[in-house]
């Protein structure tokens, strides 16, 4: 039905029907344009000293301003990283008075320790940390107290 027409003579197969070599002087030019706009811009870019004396100026106000009281002015903001553990109970066996607590990676519990158990912030039980542990979660013996699911777990 269709027959297959023969090639033209030069002709190459596909989308791209420019060799390498007949493209190399677009690339040359392309790369030298581009050079020479980066140096133009290099070389424009020099600040005025009566500007940056301003905003040097300014830039001490604003930081006056938002010192805080007892603060100096100067010196670093104290950064202090809350350490306390604090998991979530996500299964509690009240029959054999176990539970299941998980906790954010940056701060888990440690074998034996005890924790204090909190719902809508009042103190609702006591749980020893017993293990075993695997990734974020660990057991623990319910030691006082009534537990739930989605109760809070701390150390006091």
């Amino acid at each position: 039905m269709y027959e297959k027409r023969p090639p033209i003579r030069n002709e190459r197969p596909g989308p791209f029907r420019v060799s390498a070599l007949e493209s190399l002087p677009v690339v040359i030019r392309s790369a030298i344009l581009f050079s020479a706009f980066l140096l133009a811009g290099c070389t424009l870019s020099k600040p005025d000293p009566t500007t940056s004396a301003a905003r040097t100026k300014a830039s001490r106000a604003s930081t006056r301003a938002a010192v805080g009281h007892g603060q100096k002015a100067g010196a670093a903001p104290e950064v202090i990283l809350d350490e306390a553990v604090l998991g979530r109970v996500v299964s509690v066996n009240p029959v054999l008075r176990f539970l299941v607590m998980d906790f954010p990676v940056r701060k888990l519990p440690v074998l034996e320790q005890r924790l204090n158990v909190y719902r809508n912030g009042q103190k609702v039980g006591e749980v020893k940390v017993t293990g075993p542990g695997r990734d974020t979660t660990i057991a623990g013996d319910i030691t006082a107290g009534d537990v739930q699911v989605g109760d809070e777990v701390r150390e006091d």
